[in-house]
């Protein structure tokens, strides 16, 4: 009596196990999509990049167990975001900027993870995060116009209005995710699932 008490008990868990791994399997295959828009983001003075000062470390990287794509895009045509790395942001000479986000020249020579100029003619790029930390650089499509120097003794950027020209501007930013189960994840959850469905099966039998 108590076997057959305990092998339906077991029975009914099996059933109830492989229902969840076939639900999470299917969530894995479908995954899950989102979107979070930024306002007013800072644009920086013509001829300028603008830089997070803080890196950001939160964004998990896509592997075998997850996949992640993200689109970033934008509402101003005359700006362009790149991503850059902690050691691109260290090798950046500061100009100035606010409590957020550092004023760079846009000279430096910046090996982007993704977007960068070459996405300012779209307004938007496509990246897979890898799980590093980064930082987000904004830069001007626009030319930095020639200053008078009879109006200015100082030449920026050693003028007294430097920080009234770092940041002359706002934007805003949208930045669409998808994220679903990796082929580790799949396969590991196709094995589990094949495997309680077995013994199920088995126990029907």
């Amino acid at each position: 009596m108590k076997k057959h008490w305990l092998r339906v008990v077991m029975g009914k868990v099996k059933s109830i196990l492989s229902a969840v791994v076939g639900l999470l399997l299917l969530g894995s295959l479908i995954g899950y999509s989102g979107q979070e828009i930024i306002p007013d983001v800072p644009k920086p003075d013509a001829g300028l990049c603008g830089v997070t000062k803080e890196a950001f470390d939160t964004v998990p990287g896509a592997s075998a167990l997850l996949d992640i794509e993200v689109e970033v895009s934008w509402d101003d045509n005359t700006v362009w975001i790149g991503i850059i790395s902690v050691d691109d942001y260290n090798s950046l000479e500061k100009l100035g900027g606010n409590s957020e986000g550092e004023i760079v020249s846009c000279d430096s020579r910046i090996e982007f993870i993704a977007g960068g100029p070459s996405s300012g003619s779209d307004s938007k790029f496509d990246w897979i995060p890898d799980g590093e930390e980064f930082h987000i650089m904004i830069g001007s499509l626009e030319d930095a116009e020639e200053e008078d120097d009879e109006d200015d003794d100082d030449p920026w950027p050693f003028s007294s209005q430097k920080n009234s020209q770092s940041f002359i501007d706002e934007f805003n930013v949208t930045v669409n995710y998808d994220v679903s189960g990796g082929w580790g994840a799949i396969l590991v959850l196709f094995a589990i699932e094949i495997t309680l469905v077995y013994f199920t099966l088995l126990d029907k039998s």
